[in-house]
């Protein structure tokens, strides 16, 4: 580890001093200039910033999630029917067994009421989110009204600006009840994908902020800290056959306390799918 990369470690090994038990893991690919690479298994330690590799297979590995010790992801099938097969991999052993064909993927639930599109409870706290807009409340008492609408768009062949459909998907409390944690959909695709804009909201202020863009983001357990990643971009790679672009994310760290994101992984590498592992060590 060079020293950047060790400070960074304690850096991150500080800021997260407590800690519940438990890490985030994901998929990661640290491309070659010469050779085949794949996605594998990863997890970061917030209590240590340790980045650790958990296979080495000439397979790829997406979407990893705990089963106790356990970890089940998915790889497309070898052969010519482009199937998805899910795997297994036992931690303790390394061996990794497909299990058979995956499952289709299903949304999220949302959390919503009659007046709500998504809804989110705390105790007496209650956020209530509307497209754009968004109400907290406290026992039943709205105590901050907000619309995040920040992004302006075309709406006909004039150049007329307007609104845009940006609803808010996803509300997310801390457990303390300090902060709330907004998902919003974002103007940006990445790789064809519709990227999401995340916001804070500071209870003791009642101030809204803006985190990042991110194909996801999440709290850390048992801390008023962010695990994001960033969206798909195209990075230069030079190899045997010149030069040619490849995909990139990064797994980053967002602290609100002091309001500034710090990379958890950097370089030619295409980090996603990330999650929390919990109790996993």
């Amino acid at each position: 580890m060079n020293m950047t990369a060790h400070r960074a470690a304690v850096f991150l090994a500080l800021l997260l001093s407590s800690s519940a038990s438990g890490e985030v893991i994901f998929s990661r690919r640290a491309y070659k200039e010469h050779g085949t690479s794949y996605q594998q298994i990863w997890t970061w330690n917030p209590a240590d910033g340790v980045l650790k590799a958990l296979t080495h297979s000439p397979r790829d590995h997406y979407n990893p999630r705990c089963d106790g010790r356990i970890i089940k992801f998915t790889s497309p099938s070898p052969d010519i029917t482009e199937d998805v097969m899910l795997w297994s991999l036992n931690r303790t052993t390394g061996e990794e067994h497909i299990a058979g064909r995956a499952p289709e993927a299903r949304e999220k639930p949302v959390s919503r009421t009659p007046s709500c599109d998504h809804f989110a409870k705390l105790g007496a706290l209650e956020a209530c989110g509307n497209e754009e807009s968004l109400v907290v409340s406290r026992s039943g008492k709205p105590i901050g009204r907000f619309s995040i609408q920040v992004n302006t768009c075309p709406i006909d062949n004039h150049g007329t600006l307007g609104k845009c459909e940006t609803p808010i998907r996803s509300l997310d409390w801390t457990k303390d009840g300090k902060w709330l944690l907004i998902g919003e959909e974002g103007l940006n695709d990445g790789s064809g994908q519709r990227q999401d804009d995340y916001y804070l909201i500071n209870l003791a202020t009642m101030k809204l902020r803006t985190v990042a863009s991110a194909d996801t983001a999440f709290w850390l357990p048992g801390r008023d800290q962010i695990v994001y990643v960033t969206p798909q971009g195209l990075a230069p790679l030079r190899g045997g056959h010149g030069k040619h672009n490849v995909w990139v994310q990064q797994l980053m760290f967002f602290d609100p306390a002091k309001g500034t994101p710090t990379a958890i992984t950097s370089g030619l590498t295409n980090n996603a799918d990330a999650s929390w592992c919990e109790g996993a060590r």
